[in-house]
Parts: C-alpha cells; structure tokens; sequence
C-alpha cells in the first residue's frame, strides 16, 4: 500500500551459515528505514528498494540494500547505529532498529555493515540514496 517497487538481483545458490531470524531481524530493520523514508521524503513519487547479492570472494556474501529516498543527512550518518538515536517522532521510532542490525550483522553472524549516500542511475533518471552494505562469511 506504499507503492514502493521492490527490485532483486540476487545470486541463487547462497548458502550463509548462521541463524536465519537473526540474519531476517538485521534486513527488516533497514528495510522498515528506507520504507519510512521513502513515505516522508517521495511523496508521490517513484520509490524504489534494491536489494542485490554477490559473492564477493570465495567464503563471503555481500548484500546491498538501495533506495531513492534521498539518502541520510550528512550531519547525522555517524550516528545512525547508537543505540536509541532516532530521527523519527517519539511514537514512530525507538532508535534501536538500526544499532540492533549491526549488532546482530557483527556479534552473531561474524560480518560487517556500512552505509553511505549513492548517486546512481535508474530508468534515466538520477536519484540519491542510503545503500546499506551487509558483508557476511558463507561459512
């Protein structure tokens, strides 16, 4: 009902060795930011999520997760993992979605995570966003 096209480009045969609902936990929660977003920041506009996989070397998988919603301020991107800091209303955001994805990406599953604004292509038009790199061990 948010009219937010979801485009994949993912590497079949991906095997990550770790726990599932916990891997599904980190995903959510930025997927959840980027839908939020997307709503405050797209209004009537085109709103895209791209989630790619690749191998990027033999025993590791990177995930990225792209979107157009303009990307995260500048001001405030070293912070978007503390615990508690949130950009949202009090009733919207805990502010620990994020920090909970990295902890659960570095301590659980033995990878990393970073963010960094992008501009990029799309459908000839230029837009800005927020791409989350995941970098998980297959094995």
């Amino acid at each position: 009902n948010n009219f937010i096209d979801l485009i994949l480009d993912m590497t079949d045969d991906l095997e990550i060795y770790g726990n599932k609902n916990e891997l599904e936990q980190a995903l959510i929660n930025i997927l959840n930011n980027s839908k939020d977003a997307l709503i405050e920041h797209q209004k009537d506009k085109e709103k895209y999520i791209f989630i790619t996989t690749k191998n990027i070397s033999a025993n590791t998988l990177q995930l990225e997760i792209l979107d157009n919603a303009k990307g995260i301020p500048e001001n405030i991107m070293s912070r978007i993992f503390e615990p508690y800091f949130t950009t949202k209303h009090q009733f919207n955001g805990t502010g620990i979605g994020l920090y909970m994805s990295k902890l659960l990406t570095e301590k659980h599953l033995k990878g990393k995570i970073k963010v960094r604004n992008i501009e990029y292509t799309f459908m000839d038009k230029i837009h800005k966003g927020a791409l989350f790199e995941v970098i998980l061990p297959i094995s």
